[in-house]
């Protein structure tokens, strides 16, 4: 996505042979040619494009000459926002808070029209509904969509979800982009890693089989030099003009936009490569919350154990210790009442691993109130990265109504990771037999009280849960 040149090998588009790349220029075949960055992206290897905290913190890429996002940024609103075109704007199923993007995306884009499309189909958990036959379960899938572009003020014409993968829904897709063009150019937009690239591959692959009913032999040549992809944020440097209309008009394969409050920007690029996944996700069931009244006041050390809670986290009388779950190196989620029955479901990749713990409720309030520091981040996935990031700090305190029904009754999304926490409560399930044999006790709230840790920087929703069955089976955890 950027030019080529053989003069400067710390910029993006350097090819080593002068010669080579003159001899292309003069034969009009620069997409025959791949400069030193894509050559070794196709590879696997994870070679920054543009600055990023993590990558300053480590000193990678001090050699290079980066693209800062506000860059990438102007480049798209330059190009795009007095334009006619239609905006296909994606959004990633597995982080979908995370990578929804506000009415600010206007600035960039103007009135242009906007068709949503939620990518990475293939990887949600085969619970949710969107892979329902049951057209009750699409229409629930697709309302809570709609609701979720509506929260953030967005209109959009229509909406779909794909995977670039297995080709699902791709074809009707390509037909509905094409029915909306109406002679207008077609721009692919998105926040950074959301699979832009992998999107407009599968979109120019559909368009030159000719066995798909939106087959154009305009696209047959260019699917043969297609975009590439990486797990590397920011692998695109400017928007790529493919010319795969008959009509004339081009699609545009475009910089991902950076998103700052996402976990992949305080991450090394080895981790954001390790956190994103490779296969289905599977929830993982997690020990029943469990509570305790300690005899006596939790010693200093305790108190190091703890982290921020919430000046709503108040119940008729006191608990003194409350169920802690960490995921990897990089969450901290907090239950600090609950009714019995209260459940939950840990969606997202393997290398998160999970555990719970007992925690003193007297420390996190110390926390809470500033009289005590955070404690450290956990021994686990990508811990080194918050460290230097500045350490853990509270990112979201609520209160999540039960109700007398039940059901699945948030998801809780930290902004970056692939995955979500799924909370749940089964007003049937007056006592787990989890608390009994933790020898704890259940809570005895009509809420669900949670505390987020997470890096510094680094957002967490509490949203309307993704529709879908809740799992029948604990053998994931």
């Amino acid at each position: 996505g950027t030019s080529l040149q053989a003069t400067n090998p710390a910029q993006s588009g350097f090819v080593s042979s002068a010669e080579r790349l003159e001899e292309k220029a003069r034969h009009r075949q620069y997409d025959h040619l791949l400069c030193a960055r894509c050559q070794e992206l196709s590879h696997g290897k994870m070679i920054p494009g543009v600055e990023d905290f993590a990558q300053k913190m480590v000193g990678l890429g001090d050699e290079l000459e980066l693209l800062t996002p506000q860059q990438l940024r102007d480049e798209l609103g330059s190009r795009v926002k007095r334009s006619r075109s239609l905006i296909v704007l994606l959004v990633d199923l597995l982080d979908f808070s995370g990578t929804m993007l506000s009415n600010s995306i206007r600035d960039l884009i103007g009135g242009n029209p906007i068709i949503a499309v939620g990518t990475k189909m293939d990887l949600l958990p085969k619970q949710a509904a969107v892979h329902s036959q049951d057209p009750r379960d699409q229409d629930a899938f697709f309302d809570w969509f709609q609701d979720s572009l509506l929260f953030k003020k967005l209109t959009v014409v229509s909406m779909h979800a794909v995977s670039a993968k297995t080709k699902e829904g791709i074809d009707e897709v390509v037909a509905d982009i094409k029915q909306q063009r109406l002679g207008r150019d077609v721009y692919i937009v998105g926040a950074a890693n959301v699979g832009k690239s992998a999107f407009t591959r599968a979109f120019v692959t559909e368009m030159s089989s000719m066995s798909s009913k939106q087959y154009d032999p305009l696209a047959v040549g260019k699917s043969k030099r297609l975009p590439m992809e990486s797990s590397m944020p920011g692998t695109t440097l400017s928007s790529i003009p493919l010319k795969v209309f008959q009509s004339g008009e081009k699609l545009y394969d475009t910089p991902g936009l950076h998103i700052h409050h996402r976990m992949p920007h305080i991450l090394t690029p080895d981790e954001n490569k390790g956190l994103h996944p490779r296969k289905r996700l599977v929830g993982r069931f997690a020990p029943a919350p469990s509570f305790s009244e300690a005899q006596a006041t939790p010693s200093a050390s305790d108190a190091s154990d703890a982290s921020d809670a919430s000046e709503n986290v108040k119940s008729s009388e006191p608990i003194d210790t409350h169920t802690c779950y960490a995921w990897g190196g990089l969450v901290r989620l907090h239950v600090v009442d609950c009714p019995d029955g209260t459940s939950l479901t840990f969606f997202g990749p393997d290398i998160l691993e999970l555990s719970a713990s007992s925690f003193s409720t007297e420390a996190l309030k110390g926390m809470l109130q500033g009289d005590l520091p955070l404690k450290d981040p956990e021994n686990g996935f990508g811990s080194h990265s918050v460290e230097i990031r500045g350490g853990m700090r509270i990112a979201k305190k609520a209160a999540i109504r039960a109700g007398k029904k039940g059901g699945v009754l948030a998801d809780v999304a930290i902004s970056g990771i692939p995955g979500w926490i799924q909370i749940a409560y089964d007003a049937s399930n007056t006592h787990s037999a989890a608390d009994e044999g933790r020898g704890g006790r259940g809570g005895r709230g009509s809420a669900v009280r949670i505390v987020v840790e997470a890096p510094k920087g680094i957002e967490v929703f509490v949203r309307p849960p993704m529709p879908m069955a809740r799992p029948t089976s604990t053998d994931a955890w």
